[in-house]
């Protein structure tokens, strides 16, 4: 664990979280990893997909996915890009 990073208990459940400017200085593979690790969200036995930390529905089907994809891609040019 980082020292910008944090530890929050959920029920059984402990996830990591970051700061700002520790999430900007990670690598895409760290970032990757988080993300794939189930720690932004997950899909549970109904199945749907869920937020960890919240535990509330963001999609339940493929549709809804595609719409949230969608706009996923639309804030996208309001990011910054450490490429450019």
């Amino acid at each position: 664990m980082s020292p910008a990073a944090q530890k929050i208990k959920l029920g059984t459940y402990e996830i990591e979280c970051f700061d700002a400017p520790t999430m900007y200085a990670m690598s895409d593979e760290e970032y990757r990893a988080f993300v794939r690790n189930d720690e932004l969200m997950y899909v549970d036995h109904h199945p749907f997909l869920r937020s960890f930390i919240a535990d509330y529905p963001i999609a339940t089907t493929q549709e809804q996915l595609d719409i949230l994809i969608e706009e996923l891609q639309r804030m996208r040019s309001k990011l910054l890009s450490r490429r450019s």
